[in-house]
């Protein structure tokens, strides 16, 4: 028995590798490891493993031209999963399709896209993704640091995700492409693909208040009076928003000049209106920094403790905090808050967050 190295690729899906055992006297080719597809939405994902996959190899040396394949099937809602066997059996035959080639932004916030957000090119098998996708903007190609996903020494990788590596050189409309004559494997090529963006404005300085505001979207407002905003004079009211699985827009965003400074501080308080308990759960700060995924903040008073108020409509809110964040590098940083962001996780079937309605006020941003 000869044993090689095999690479599978599911339709969109990443470069996996197996063990493959050649038996000419059984007349099979067997494929061990773990090849995983998965399905399914919000709500409900499967996942199929196939670990055993053969080959019948014909009289003639040749493969026969069908496999059967077994393995086991995960089902998942939410925190609650099932399991079973996974059985598969089919054709195979001759590559002749060209490969599919999907170009995308990744959008971290409801119904906007941020300067920082990702842009995400996928093919549906191993092409030279390097160098292909283009940003265009009115004036010009925009600067984007693109990463490759996996690859081989003789494989080309099927993803690649690219961040923007200035968030000045423009905002507004854009056009993520992917240009004609990928070569897959088998020699076919590939058609050109493009996808029209538009990202968020979002404004740069040193601080962000009621009376400088950053960039808003969706139940996001500047307001004034101390129901509001405590003892400044006016401040950002994100809400009210349902939650935590609503789909409803609001947050805001903002560029921070953070070359002399090592913090941002950010003052805000959440106020609540909850049937049930008392709610827990963090803002949703994300910081990125120009040509690098955005990542989430994290400070001891960014999930501050609620306590319950006399309000007849918001039962429990926070106390007025700063929360500390580290500056990630020197120079412009970017600062989102989404305030659901970090509880979508639990959104997705099974038991669910108690539902709340949700307002954040937000005093001032800063860099220190």
């Amino acid at each position: 028995m000869d044993h090689y190295v095999a690479y599978l690729t599911p339709e969109f899906g990443e470069l996996q590798k197996l063990d493959a055992a050649l038996d000419l006297d059984n007349q099979t080719l067997t494929l061990t490891g773990t090849v995983s597809f998965n399905t399914g939405g919000m709500d409900q994902t499967v996942n199929d493993g196939l670990a055993i996959i053969v080959l019948p190899i014909g009289s003639d040396g040749k493969l026969a031209g069908t496999f059967t394949a077994s393995g086991q099937e995960n089902v998942f809602e939410g925190d609650v999963g099932w399991a079973g066997d996974a059985t598969a059996s089919g054709v195979i035959g001759p590559d002749v399709r060209a490969p599919q080639i999907r170009a995308s932004a990744i959008a971290s916030a409801t119904s906007v896209l941020l300067p920082w957000d990702a842009l995400n090119v996928r093919a549906s098998e191993p092409v030279g993704l390097q160098g292909a996708a283009t940003l265009s903007t009115a004036s010009g190609d925009a600067d984007v640091n693109w990463e490759l996903g996996t690859k081989t020494s003789s494989l080309d990788a099927v993803s690649m995700m690219g961040y923007r590596a200035s968030w000045s050189d423009f905002s507004g409309s854009a056009t993520l492409e992917v240009g004609a004559g990928l070569r897959d494997p088998s020699n076919n090529l590939s058609s050109a693909v493009a996808t029209q963006l538009t990202f968020l404005d979002v404004p740069k300085g040193v601080a962000f208040s009621g009376t400088t505001p950053p960039a808003m979207w969706g139940a996001t407002q500047v307001v004034t009076g101390s129901d509001s905003c405590g003892t400044a004079s006016s401040c950002i009211e994100i809400g009210p928003l349902d939650g935590p699985c609503a789909t409803q827009p609001g947050g805001l965003a903002a560029r921070l000049d953070a070359t002399s400074g090592t913090t941002i501080a950010v003052t805000y308080r959440m106020r609540v209106a909850s049937q049930y308990i008392q709610p827990y759960f963090g803002t949703g700060f994300d910081v990125a920094t120009p040509g690098k995924a955005a990542q989430p903040a994290s400070d001891p008073n960014l999930t501050a403790p609620f306590a319950q108020t006399t309000d007849a409509t918001y039962n429990y809110a926070t106390d007025w905090v700063t929360a500390k964040l580290a500056v990630p590098a020197s120079g412009e940083v970017g600062l989102a808050l989404d305030p659901f962001g970090n509880a979508s996780m639990y959104c997705n079937g099974g038991p669910a967050m108690p539902p709340v309605k949700l307002i954040v006020d937000v005093a001032s941003i800063s860099v220190e």
